[in-house]
């Protein structure tokens, strides 16, 4: 850190040579000592820290670690300091929950009284010094966009500097979007490579975040499935994402025989009741889990692909099957000037819904204009309905076409919004989750498809098999196989009888949606999804459209800067 700028490395008593320059012109470093600024340069002892973040061991406050007293977290953003009543002298404590109890753990110390270590984007100035002015003009001059190029080159080439971002082949940008496209496949060629990036990042960022847990703490669950506790230093500094239903792989090599690995799904992230992480293992009820506590294992991430495959097979449908979308919505989607077409609709005598708050004359203008039209788009702030506006979209568009509506999402919360405020309509509606998230809590659970079929009365043959499954954890091959056979009957029948289903964007491809025919789609917080996260739903023969969202509020999340 250069005062606030973050950057690694170590000390060194390189010279550091600057030649004169004319002013405004870029001056010229050399030779600047491993412990300076990796993006300005500034290597003053009191004005640089290391990464970790560990001051520099001749700055005034010397070589010191900067963590909380309490619990050890080095994330720096979540740091503050508070004054000891009797010394003079300052507590470092992490946000939460060291400074929220600091009173309770020492009456000397102010808790109410805590203040961040970073303010105005920099470290304090009693931690890290303010560079002189005459260090800061000749400093290297680096753009907040260089400053992001570097860091994702880091990633790759640890050691490279602002210099290697004027190599050759370094800065290759891929295409950038267009408001018009000549057809599908010159829109394939754009957004195929901008998918690419975004899943190279994400796995390789995936796969950065292996980290030794140390011992495990076993036990079994309801289920007779192996569970796994352990704690997670990244995922406590903040420097590990981690959700439930996300893919951990353990690992040891320290047993004779072999090196053992076995892939688990997290069920519980840390709470207020324990700091662990629990993954429920995939292995079998009978296979032996290694729990000698003197084994020290390994964390992996696994990186799933699925979300960024079924992008690209959207797009190869798009470019290959002219009946996946209406050729009026295809002509918008490449930009095209095409004339516009209106439904003939008998417009219903009640436009709001029941079970619904009545809609103003705005939101009702809105619903009229979408059930005339193939393709809509609804905008408003937040607080304006949008959401009880969707559901009597959603109610109509039902009652006038006696056809079933697909209602997406890119945010699992933003469906399960919709899906709780369309079922107060009267609509049958069924909530499909990833088989990954089927476990979790939510809400609107009892319209999930999997609580649906468990509470299908008509398929006393599944109830047995599903009955059998939870209390030995495992079938035989041949009643795991007329399991599954009943399973997706029963799945089909369920979804078939729907009115409205409501899933994520991605999930609009699941293997349990192909046999169903979709002619309207609905997509809420459409400004939060990228385009081909969109084309994922649509691109199943669909004729009506309708996209909400608010472009003022937040985007999607692009991992890549590129």
């Amino acid at each position: 850190i250069a005062h606030g700028n973050l950057t690694g490395g170590v000390e060194n008593n390189a010279d550091l040579t600057f030649h004169d320059v004319e002013e405004d012109e870029q001056p010229q470093i050399e030779k600047l000592p491993e412990h300076s600024c990796r993006y300005c340069g500034i290597y003053e002892s009191s004005c640089v820290a290391m990464c970790t973040v560990c001051l520099h061991r001749e700055s005034p406050l010397g070589e010191t670690q900067l963590e909380c007293y309490q619990c050890a977290s080095r994330n720096v953003f979540m740091l503050g300091f508070i004054p000891a009543k009797a010394d003079s002298l300052v507590v470092i404590l992490c946000r939460h929950p060291c400074a929220q109890i600091a009173s309770q753990k020492d009456p000397n110390w102010q808790g109410e009284e805590w203040k961040p270590l970073i303010n105005e984007r920099q470290l304090l100035s009693w931690i890290v010094n303010i560079p002189s002015e005459q260090a800061q003009l000749r400093a290297r001059h680096i753009t907040a966009a260089q400053a992001s190029r570097l860091e994702d080159l880091w990633k790759e080439h640890p050691k490279a500097t602002v210099e290697d971002l004027d190599r050759p082949g370094v800065d290759t940008e891929p295409e950038s979007v267009l408001l018009r496209y000549e057809d599908a496949f010159h829109y394939r060629r754009i957004f195929a490579p901008l998918v690419r990036e975004e899943a190279e990042f994400d796995r390789k960022t995936k796969e950065s975040q292996t980290q030794s847990v140390g011992h495990v703490r076993w036990d079994q669950g309801l289920n007779k499935k192996h569970l796994a506790f352990f704690h997670l230093p990244k995922f406590m500094e903040g420097s590990m994402k981690l959700m439930i239903g996300d893919e951990l792989r353990l690992k040891h090599s320290q047993t004779i025989e072999r090196e053992w690995q076995c892939l688990g799904q997290v069920f519980k992230i840390p709470d207020n009741h324990s700091d662990e992480i629990g993954i429920e293992m995939r292995a079998a009820a009978s296979e032996k889990m290694p729990t000698d506590p003197r084994i020290n294992f390994t964390c992996e991430a696994v990186w799933n692909s699925t979300s960024f495959d079924r992008m690209y097979q959207a797009l190869n449908t798009l470019e290959k099957d002219p009946h996946c979308v209406s050729q009026y919505i295809f002509h918008k989607l490449m930009g095209h000037d095409i004339d516009e077409i209106l439904f003939k609709v008998q417009q219903p005598k009640r436009l709001s819904a029941p079970g619904l708050p009545e809609l103003n004359h705005s939101q009702m203008h809105a619903v009229k204009t979408v059930l005339m039209r193939p393709l809509s788009l609804i905008q408003g702030p937040p607080g304006t309905g949008k959401t009880v506006t969707s559901a009597t979209i959603v109610y109509h568009l039902v009652q006038q076409t006696q056809g079933q509506v697909l209602v997406c999402s890119p945010s699992n919360i933003a469906v399960d919004q919709l899906a709780e405020k369309i079922h107060r309509t009267g609509l049958k509606v069924v909530r499909l989750y990833a088989k990954s998230r089927e476990a979790l809590d939510t809400n609107v659970e009892f319209l999930a498809l999997h609580a649906q079929l468990k509470a299908l009365k008509e398929s006393a043959e599944l109830q047995k098999l599903q009955q059998l499954k939870e209390e030995i954890g495992e079938l035989s091959a041949a009643d795991q196989e007329r399991y599954i056979n009943l399973k997706k009957m029963s799945e089909h029948k369920l979804l078939a009888a729907a009115d409205v289903i409501c899933c994520t964007c991605s999930s609009a491809a699941d293997a349990r949606l192909s046999r169903i025919k979709i002619k309207c789609v609905l997509v809420d917080e459409s400004t939060q999804a990228t385009e081909p996260e969109v084309l994922v739903s649509i691109v199943r023969g669909v004729r009506q459209l309708i996209l909400v969202g608010d472009h003022c509020q937040l985007g999607p999340v692009i991992l890549c800067k590129k």
